[in-house]
């Protein structure tokens, strides 16, 4: 086993014992694929025309939850009784790759040239293709433009800078009403994905780009992060911020409660079908006054682990899932695949902002204790939220916990 493989282990052995592993090795003419619950839709209708175009494929699905799902997926994949196939985010991939948990897949596509590049890239470990992207995606800003036009706001001229953006969150704040609503609990990365990009645009950042140094205590970077704090701060976010999370701030939304959040496309559906009467409106991510926005390019992979029990069928489904068509009908953002982008269903006014954003977005950095390293950058936000620290105090802090696990 590799130290990082050692380390891992260490990080979840308190959760092993609560989790249920996956059955063992898959029997010959089965594949068994782990996909998300969000997912299961598009999987259960991929998975009827899989078997009709493969006979002699049966594909068990298995749906798996959010919620713990880093760490459920960590334990499958050491356990030595893993699935066939994991949908896994993007990011998580080079660490699978530098533990031997997961299989090279170099030899599953040939069209390589038809990924966006990025995505491939997140998801190459020394040079080794380790995963297969079907999705990718970043973060814009949803608003309610029938909120703006009560405030006296031109909903068609949103905020683009930050000054704009705090002053608009002010104006949109009373009455039981929020006017921007960040994340300040669930799985930290619903807080990484918000706030790390106002650190970016700010140019600063979390770690240094050649991994050697802690960064997230600079000027640039704590000046983003008391910006973005600030909306808790002086009340332009909900009172529950500390709790909430995506989710928690979509469900706000919907219920008419706040005006404006960060999220992906992915949320557009849900506020249609949920509450019909808001008007949709998405905005660029404002920036810094002669700055550029940002986001992080995030999404989601498939990955055959190292333990699979039939990996050369399971090869076969990878190709047929990651066809134009079906990678195109199965993502809920946007796909990895630039000929599946031009399908009509990625061809709507309130996905624009979305492909608008996608230039301005950026992968996370890749190092072995990444996980751990976004926890104390995590504690660090909650520490300012909760009025413990100051942002110079609490991202000091972080940098010493960072910086020790950079040096290891």
């Amino acid at each position: 086993m590799t130290k990082t493989a050692i380390k891992l282990t260490a990080l979840i052995a308190a959760s092993v014992s609560a989790l249920t592993l996956a059955s063992g090795m898959a029997a010959a003419g089965e594949v068994t694929w782990w996909t998300p619950n969000f997912n299961e839709a598009r999987a259960q209708k991929l998975k009827t025309a899989f078997e009709a175009a493969h006979p002699d494929i049966t594909l068990n699905l298995e749906i798996t939850t959010t919620n713990g799902l880093p760490q459920r997926i960590l334990t499958t994949l050491m356990s030595g009784s893993a699935p066939d196939i994991i949908d896994v985010q993007s990011p998580w991939v080079n660490g699978y790759a530098e533990a031997d948990l997961v299989q090279p897949l170099g030899d599953v596509i040939e069209d390589k040239d038809d990924f966006v590049k990025a995505a491939l890239d997140y998801v190459t470990y020394d040079g080794e293709l380790y995963a297969i992207p079907y999705r990718i995606e970043t973060m814009a800003v949803i608003y309610n433009r029938g909120d703006f036009t009560a405030a006296g706001l031109d909903p068609d001229s949103p905020p683009k800078t930050w000054d704009e953006l705090t002053q608009t969150a002010r104006t949109l704040t009373g009455d039981g009403k929020f006017g921007f609503a960040i994340t300040g609990g669930g799985e930290v990365g619903n807080t990484l994905y918000r706030s790390l990009p106002f650190i970016w645009m700010n140019g600063g950042t979390i770690v240094s780009d050649d991994l050697t140094k802690a960064t997230v205590n600079e000027p640039a970077a704590v000046e983003a992060v008391e910006y973005w704090t600030n909306f808790y701060k002086d009340g332009s976010s909900p009172s529950s911020t500390l709790e909430n999370d995506g989710t928690a701030n979509r469900r706000l939304f919907i219920a008419d409660t706040v005006s404006m959040y960060q999220s992906g496309q992915f949320d557009l559906a849900s506020i249609q079908q949920e509450n019909p009467d808001i008007d949709i409106g998405v905005m660029m991510t404002p920036h810094p006054e002669g700055k550029d926005t940002s986001g992080i390019l995030a999404g989601w992979s498939f990955v055959i682990p190292k333990d699979a029990g039939n990996p050369e069928d399971t090869k076969t489904l990878i190709r047929f899932l990651t066809e134009t068509e079906n990678m195109g009908n199965y993502t809920d953002t946007f796909p990895a695949r630039k000929s599946a982008m031009d399908m009509e269903r990625f061809n709507t006014p309130l996905l624009q902002v979305y492909k608008d954003m996608l230039p301005y977005a950026r992968p996370l950095p890749i190092h072995k204790n990444w996980v751990q390293i976004t926890q104390a950058y995590f504690d660090g936000i909650q520490r300012i939220l909760l009025g413990q620290q100051t942002p110079q105090e609490s991202m000091d802090l972080a940098a010493q916990d960072i910086q020790a696990l950079l040096d290891q």
